[in-house]
């Protein structure tokens, strides 16, 4: 988590922040974006390539994989973006995953590789629907499948 940032752009409630990746495949713009759900403690955090913005609306290409050789660099600069967020909405979960299961396990390495970082800062935890299709938090195993990740700051 130490490596480089990419610049960050965010918008005035720090819900939306964009960045360009620069690599193997050129220069692919980025935005990362943190959505309230139903239950209003919880914000999705929705991460991907840009495939349509105006001035109001940024869509999220959120499933393909960009391969674009600077996977830690746009790791590191999501993470920011995370700190960043909780500073301006403090005691949040905040809720990540993905369709794409390659996505879904590359986040779960992630955290695995770093976990001792990640809970000086945060609790984490496994996120898995229940018999009632609800999404709820399980104890963080890094062997186990799940729907997804909540982390809450410390």
């Amino acid at each position: 988590m130490d490596s480089l940032l990419y610049e960050l752009s965010a918008n005035a409630d720090f819900t939306v922040f964009e960045f360009t990746s620069s690599g193997k495949n050129g220069r692919i713009r980025k935005a990362i974006k943190f959505t309230k759900t139903l239950n209003g403690n919880v914000y999705n955090l929705g991460f991907g390539d840009i495939v349509f913005s105006d001035e109001s609306t940024i869509e999220i290409d959120d499933d393909t994989l960009s391969n674009n050789g600077d996977l830690e660099k746009v790791i590191a600069t999501v993470v920011h973006s995370v700190y960043l967020f909780i500073k301006h909405h403090p005691d949040v979960y905040i809720l990540f995953g993905s369709s794409n299961k390659a996505k879904l396990r590359m986040y779960r390495m992630f955290l695995s590789r770093n976990l001792s970082q990640i809970l000086k800062s945060f609790t984490v935890y496994g996120a898995m629907h229940n018999e009632k299709g609800q999404l709820v938090n399980v104890p963080f195993d890094s062997a186990s499948d799940v729907d997804g990740y909540f982390v809450f700051r410390k």
